[in-house]
């Protein structure tokens, strides 16, 4: 099993009801429940010129599942679920290049994956968190401060490892780079539509 991190824009008019009404937040986080694609899932034991090439050809089935996505995005089921970042295994190491902390971190910054308030039952990796919406015009314009150029000079793959960021294996595959990297421009927009929105936003790893 992989843990992958998610994240929802939650609109003004729905956040007070998010905080208080369990099913009405249960039903926002299931619209990001699905079949989690592991690129890695069985390829632990393989050496790593035949994990490379089964990796590659793995995330190029992806991309084109994606492509369909998005041509369903348009559709008012699509609409919703565009308002969901899924970061997939990328979040534990995102928020180390960010914040150069395994779970804490710098504010407003370490809000922006891992932080906020804790809300509602234990999701399997914990409870869900919520950020409201004034620290989110916060991380939007500190996240703003940075670029992908620059947290990426903070990679370091075996620091990564040492520090058991999630999943690991950091320091062999340099796929993870570009995934980070992409990632972070995923995020910056993310926030900034959110914080542009005046919205909240709720994390939560599945």
């Amino acid at each position: 099993m992989s843990m992958n991190g998610m994240l929802r824009r939650v609109r003004p008019a729905d956040w007070a009801r998010l905080q208080k009404d369990e099913e009405f937040r249960n039903k926002l986080i299931a619209v990001g429940f699905g079949v989690g694609l592991d690129v890695n899932a069985g390829l632990a034991a393989l050496p790593w010129y035949v994990r490379w090439p089964l990796r590659f050809m793995a995330r190029k089935q992806i991309r084109a599942m994606k492509a369909t996505e998005k041509q369903q995005a348009q559709t008012p089921d699509g609409a919703e679920k565009r308002r969901i970042l899924d970061l997939h295994k990328s979040w534990h190491g995102l928020h180390w290049l960010i914040c150069q902390s395994e779970w804490e971190g710098p504010e407003p910054l370490r809000h922006a994956i891992l932080g906020g308030q804790e809300v509602g039952d234990d999701l399997g990796y914990g409870p869900a968190r919520i950020v409201e919406p004034m620290t989110v015009r916060q991380i939007s314009h500190a996240l703003a401060t940075l670029s992908a150029a620059q947290i990426m000079k903070r990679y370091d793959g075996k620091a990564m490892d040492a520090a058991n960021i999630y999943p690991g294996n950091f320091a062999d595959d340099g796929s993870w780079r570009a995934e980070m990297k992409r990632d972070f421009d995923r995020l910056q927009r993310f926030y900034n539509e959110a914080a542009s929105a005046e919205e909240g936003v709720i994390s939560w790893i599945q």
